[in-house]
């Protein structure tokens, strides 16, 4: 479980390419730290690359492996460089939960760390222990690949945890609780953090009534700063759902917008969605129209379409399967790739949270931005790391302003 495994490293600036001279000025530059490969210098657990969560003081990182069914847990240093720490797979002797790994999150200050698995449509947690972590929990109905995904056969009320293809995962801001988006059980599964850190399933929502009968297929989930709405992308669905959250948690539905309803466009296949840090606006990533679709919140607390942006915004290509979104803690930058796309692409907001394209970066040194699957910003906004799914690769970025 333990040894020395290299990884590449490199320092040198990429600027990226500007598309405003105004704003030349004000062009940050990305320093390159580190490339990640796996498979290279004996490296292993950044097979497809799906998911990846910093701690918040910067001392360790998290990426969840689609391809190698996998947890890869990174040390991180005063300059951010990243050392190999641990790999789990599903192939280890009593490790359960990671065939097709996708989300993942952290809590206690990152001594859980939780992973979903798309394919095992389970949760699994791993606790820390001394400086390591070891397998602690793993919360699954037990329902095989083909009994799930290969059977015509309906699951019914076999599927009682509503984890099949869970496929996205967030905690609640007080961290007692769990919200897993599940594709196959059209779900969303809420499950309780207890006092001695064990996860408990609480309780699974499958519809959204009296709005809607279900969820569209939930790929992707978030929650308002305030932790007080709850936001649901049905894949399938072309549907945004959204809930208001109580302080005991319980939720009520209280909007549903779906594609070519109320002059929604654009709306295909959402996957990502990132929110504002005044809850004003939703800014969602949708595959299917290869577009980033912006919603505002009205003085109602209804939402409403403000704007979508596609590749005709940025110089007619690069956004194809728009997948993934991050989002600066002051709000006034956005990141954004497709998965079937090119490059790295950087979008100012405005005021009224217009969404402005700026620049992008396809390329560093020799090795292209391509099938990019996803975008994490450090809290302190200070170091980018961008996943990419077909290069089983992981860029590490400083971020400079000038």
């Amino acid at each position: 479980m333990f040894n020395n495994k290299k990884m590449i490293a490199l320092f040198f600036f990429v600027g990226l390419v500007s598309t405003d001279a105004s704003y030349a000025s004000g062009i940050e530059d990305l320093q390159l730290i580190q490339i990640l490969k796996d498979d290279v210098n004996d490296f292993d657990g950044l097979g497809n690359p799906r998911s990846v969560k910093v701690i918040s003081d910067n001392s360790k990182v998290f990426v969840s492996s689609g391809d190698d069914n996998a947890l890869a847990v990174f040390n991180l240093d005063e300059n951010f460089q990243l050392t190999f720490s641990q790999v789990f797979k599903n192939t280890a002797t009593n490790i359960n939960g990671l065939e097709g790994a996708s989300g993942v999150t952290y809590f206690d200050l990152g001594n859980e760390i939780v992973v979903t698995g798309f394919y095992d449509g389970a949760l699994t947690k791993f606790s820390r222990n001394n400086n390591s972590y070891r397998f602690n929990q793993f919360i699954s109905d037990g329902l095989s690949y083909e009994r799930v995904f290969d059977s015509n056969v309906p699951i019914g009320k076999l599927d009682s945890l509503g984890l099949l293809g869970a496929w996205d995962i967030v905690k609640a801001n007080n961290e007692k609780q769990l919200f897993v988006a599940s594709y196959m059980s059209n779900a969303i599964s809420i499950l309780d953090v207890m006092e001695d850190k064990k996860v408990i399933f609480n309780r699974v929502i499958k519809d959204a009534k009296p709005l809607s009968n279900d969820l569209g297929k939930p790929i992707a989930i978030a929650l308002s700063p305030l932790n007080n709405e709850l936001y649901v992308l049905g894949f399938d669905g072309h549907q945004l759902t959204i809930y208001d959250r109580d302080p005991s948690g319980d939720l009520l539905a209280k909007q549903v917008l779906k594609n070519d309803i109320a002059g929604l466009k654009q709306f295909i296949n959402p996957q990502e969605i990132v929110v504002s840090p005044n809850g004003k606006f939703l800014y969602v990533a949708c595959a299917g129209s290869n577009s980033i679709v912006v919603f505002h919140k009205l003085d109602t607390g209804q939402f409403t379409f403000l704007q979508a942006i596609n590749n005709s915004d940025i110089g007619g290509s690069g956004l194809e399967g728009a997948s993934s979104l991050a989002i600066s803690s002051d709000g006034l930058k956005i990141y954004a790739a497709g998965e079937s796309g090119s490059g790295l692409y950087l979008f100012s907001v405005k005021a009224d949270g217009r969404l402005s394209y700026k620049n992008k970066l396809v390329n560093v040194h020799d090795d292209e931005l391509n099938g990019i699957s996803s975008i994490t910003l450090t809290d302190d906004n200070r170091h980018l790391l961008v996943a990419t799914g077909k290069s089983n690769s992981l860029f590490v970025f400083k971020i400079k302003i000038h």
